[in-house]
């Protein structure tokens, strides 16, 4: 790889820094904090919750148990 291929081109042959584009800091603080604006804004947007009824507690397990098909599956692993 040669050393020239590493030079920016557009930077001409001065050897100084390149100074950063305020323009485009501007614009992505801006964009950012429009960003932050606005999911910060959704909840409130969005209204109250709906009410959601209370299920039925389901019966607690009996942990487990075998059954015929649980059987059937047995049997058929066998050799």
């Amino acid at each position: 790889m040669s050393h020239d291929s590493r030079h920016d081109s557009s930077a001409g042959s001065s050897s100084a820094p390149r100074q950063p584009d305020v323009r485009r800091r501007r614009f992505l603080i801006a964009f950012g904090a429009g960003a932050a604006g606005a999911a910060a804004a959704a909840p409130a947007v969005a209204g109250p919750a709906a009410v959601v009824a209370q299920a039925a507690p389901e019966p607690q397990s009996t942990g487990y148990r075998e059954t015929e098909h649980i059987r059937n599956y047995y049997a058929s692993t066998r050799l």
